[in-house]
Formats: C-alpha cells, structure tokens, sequence
C-alpha cells in the first residue's frame, strides 16, 4: 500500500529532510512515525500525499508513484488518501456537515449520496448530533474527530495523520487513537506521525523511529 525505496529529500544544498529511507506498509497496517523535532516526519507525511516530490528514490502509494504524478493526476490519488493535520485546517464559518461534505462536492458527488455519507461518517465518530455546530464552538477533541470524519468521507484507502493529538489532552488523544484503531479495523491503512512516545506504547502498533531523517529503529 506505501513503500519508499532509498528516498531522499533535500532542501536547498546542505538540508537533507529524509536521507536514504526505505520502508513498506502493508493494506491494513497500522503505524507510528516518530521522532525529535526536524527528523523528517512531517516531510515523510507531505511526500505520501504529493504536497513534495522525493529528491531521489521511488514512493509509491495506492500504486501511484509520486514522483511521476503531473498535476492533473494529483487529485486522483488524493481520493484515495485522507489527510488530518494536528491544527485541523477546518472552515470556521461553515458548519461541521459542510466542512465533512466539502470533499465529496468537489468530487461531484450527488446531493442524496452527499447527505447519507456526511450523516453515517459523523455518526461514527459519534458527533450526529453537532452536525450543525460551527467548530470554534466546540472542543479540541470535536474539531479533530470533525478533522477525522473529513479525511474518511469518501472511505480512503489509506489515512495519513500529523501529530493528530498534539493539542489534545491524555484523556482525549486516546479518544482520537481509538477512533484511528475503529477505523483501521475496518481496512483502512493507518499512519500515525507523533512525538508522544507514551501513546505509541500505550497502543502496541508499529513504531517506526527517525532521527535525523533516517530510519533508526523500525519494531513492532
């Protein structure tokens, strides 16, 4: 489903932000990415869904090789990868149904397809009843299930997750973690980039460590 073969990823002449890193997850898989501050792991997570290109080395992902990908072939591998960031990047004026709906317009979905999905993927991350809440009226724990629930409505194959509970207390990051288990229970290939050594214990999955943007430890 993911796998980097000698990947590197360089920033102007001396910056190397991934060096020499190959690595494969399977469908299904669930992992930890981990690491200091500026050992690659935001990078990592920006070359699996096209915002970078490798400087060197092959990621592919879903079968779409992004080093290769033009932008008109961007989008069709983002349908099937969905994205939640650790500040959840929602629309503040606009409701928690139509930021969750929002990636299904753009799709062209139809308006009766829309409504069932946005309705049965709130309802799994178990907010039905604030779909018509604006999120700086919520919580921090409601605005990333929101986040979750807009990187799963279109049911992606593979879910990519940047420090998804930094914001969060204990209480709640483990909240969002049971939700990510829920949801790759169901199939979906889940990658988690965190700092939180404590959660990825908690949890049991695979840890996959980098420290200067290389792999270090690879367990689990």
């Amino acid at each position: 489903m993911i796998k980097l073969f000698h990947v590197t990823k360089q920033y102007g002449r001396d910056t190397r932000a991934l060096d020499d890193v190959s690595l494969r997850l399977d469908k299904g898989e669930f992992a930890f990415i981990t690491g200091h501050s500026g050992a690659g792991k935001s990078t990592l997570m920006r070359l699996l869904f096209a915002a970078e290109k490798p400087t060197e080395g092959q990621v592919l992902v879903a079968g779409h090789n992004i080093g290769r990908l033009d932008a008109r072939s961007i989008p069709i591998l983002r349908r099937n990868i969905g994205v939640v960031f650790q500040d959840f990047k929602l629309l503040n004026q606009r409701t928690v149904f139509e930021n969750v709906a929002l990636r299904l317009q753009v799709l062209g979905r139809s308006g009766h397809e829309i409504k069932d999905r946005v309705r049965t993927v709130l309802r799994q991350v178990g907010l039905d009843h604030k779909s018509n809440s604006l999120p700086l009226r919520m919580s921090g724990g409601e605005q990333q299930r929101v986040a979750i629930a807009r990187a799963l409505v279109n049911e992606p194959m593979v879910l990519l997750a940047d420090e998804p509970t930094g914001n969060l207390d204990r209480g709640l990051s483990e909240e969002i973690m049971a939700l990510l288990n829920t949801v790759n229970a169901r199939g979906t290939t889940v990658l988690v980039a965190t700092h939180d050594l404590g959660l990825t214990e908690r949890f049991g999955h695979r840890l996959i460590t980098l420290e200067q943007g290389r792999i270090k430890e690879d367990r689990g």
